[in-house]
């Protein structure tokens, strides 16, 4: 009976021929999106690959010079790219993927595409994330909205009942022909995932599953979603109508008000003030005086009275003392905006339960490393590398500063002490603390639905004992 009925559905959505064309159209545009996204990733990751060789030659080859002067030439890192991206570039455009490391600062990352787009690029990419998650559940629903409301109408559903079918049966095979639909439209990209594990080197299996995982349960809610709801409603149009208002507010509305919702009650402050607020705290009276509380401290220590008589070049310890107190003021305040934006993150997932386009979203970004937390793990291992680059420089400079007649130069060989930067991100098993929220608003929906397809089913069997 289930597989009578699953083909039945299958030859009943051939028949339907916009819907088909809908289809037909929407596939094209994913397969289009993939292999240009590919493409592209093949010339960005080889375009970062030749950068990063040539800012390291740079910096070796930067020339004798004082070490602080080199500090200030500072280097270049580049954020790497998960293959994921491909699929779901998330806020990549909007975080930038370079950053300065350079003494005294630390700096947000530069060159963001969405600065050079036009206005109708910064309407939104054609991308694969956005075609499933937000294409593919309309498609679902002009291809299901009428799958039980429909043979009501034409009383077919009741000679089926009177028939004596199994209703779990017949329900079951609706949702799952529906599924089966769906999974179609995302097989090119499984295709691309196993591509990716073969042929990328920053392919991760468990954030491929993670990915998977979370499309496929997406899909299988939309489908379940919209049987259910043509099973309770009374015409197929009304099943549409309901429908579509369901995906407005689950792909629009409600996203967008959660974002705004979150900025709202957690706000963080333009780029601008929160530069002059972090060096108004950083270069005052306060810092001088702890720099002279140092240096007291120090001629104290080895028994001296002018830093001229010191066994070492008193410059390069007190830049290495004002670099630390320095990184206190930024751990202090960029902890605090980091906290503010940690706590936008977790209220718009917290949006899931009411919204599965969100978890998918946030489950979405987190799989391909194309998030804000995934930008802040970059970012943070960029500013550990940036204070271990001026440790080294300050160190060398206080340990060489005060030999030689005509000032210290350091060379190629305090160079290549400073280890060239790379970064992998974490593996999946370690995303689960910061997407709970995600997980759980996905999780909520899939049981509230099978719960509800239950009682849809109680519904049919009481229509057939009528």
């Amino acid at each position: 009976m289930l597989a009578l009925t699953l083909k039945k559905e299958w030859l009943e959505s051939k028949r339907e021929g916009r819907s088909l064309w809908l289809g037909g159209i929407i596939l094209l545009l994913l397969v289009c999106a993939l292999f240009s996204g590919w493409h592209n990733y093949q010339q960005l990751q080889s375009q970062k690959h030749q950068v990063s060789q040539s800012e390291r030659e740079r910096w070796l080859n930067q020339g004798e010079k004082d070490p602080h002067s080199a500090a200030h030439y500072g280097v270049y890192i580049i954020k790497p790219d998960s293959a994921l991206a491909v699929l779901d570039p998330g806020l990549s455009d909007y975080l930038g993927s370079v950053l300065r490391l350079e003494a005294h600062k630390k700096n947000d990352t530069l060159f963001r595409p969405i600065q050079d787009a036009i206005q109708m690029q910064r309407f939104g990419s054609l991308n694969p994330a956005f075609i499933l998650q937000m294409l593919l559940p309309l498609l679902i629903i002009l291809l299901g909205f009428h799958s039980i409301a429909a043979e009501r109408e034409s009383g077919t559903l009741k000679q089926l009942l009177a028939g004596g079918i199994s209703v779990r049966k017949f329900f079951v095979a609706k949702v799952l022909a529906l599924t089966g639909l769906g999974l179609l439209f995302f097989a090119p990209v499984v295709l691309h995932l196993i591509a990716s594990l073969l042929l990328s080197e920053s392919s991760d299996a468990g954030r491929s599953l993670l990915f998977s995982l979370s499309y496929c349960v997406y899909i299988f809610i939309w489908a379940l979603l919209t049987v259910i709801v043509s099973c309770f409603a009374r015409s197929a149009r009304g099943a549409l109508i309901l429908l579509l208002v369901i995906w407005c507010l689950a792909c629009l509305l409600v996203p967008k008000f959660a974002i705004a919702d979150a900025a709202s009650r957690y706000p963080t402050e333009s780029a601008q003030v929160f530069q002059s607020k972090l060096e108004s705290e950083i270069y005052t009276p306060e810092r001088q005086q702890a720099i002279e509380a140092f240096k007291q401290q120090t001629l104290a220590q080895y028994g001296v009275d002018d830093v001229a008589n010191l066994p070492f070049a008193w410059s390069g310890a007190q830049l290495q003392f004002a670099e630390n107190y320095s990184d206190q003021v930024f751990d202090r305040l960029y902890g605090q905006r980091q906290g503010q934006l940690e706590a936008q993150s977790s209220h718009y997932q917290g949006s899931a339960l009411f919204s599965p386009f969100i978890a998918l979203q946030s489950l979405s970004m987190a799989a391909a490393a194309t998030d804000l937390t995934h930008h802040q793990l970059f970012d943070d291992a960029g500013e550990a590398h940036r204070r271990l680059m001026q440790k080294a420089l300050n160190n060398d400079l206080r340990d060489n500063g005060h030999k030689g007649e005509h000032g210290y130069q350091a060379d190629r060989e305090v160079w290549q002490k400073i280890p060239d930067f790379h970064y992998q991100y974490p593996p999946a098993s370690e995303l689960f603390a910061s997407y709970g929220w995600a997980a759980l608003g996905l999780l909520q929906w899939l049981l509230t639905l099978l719960g509800v397809a239950y009682l849809a089913m109680l519904r049919l069997e009481k229509e057939g004992q009528q």
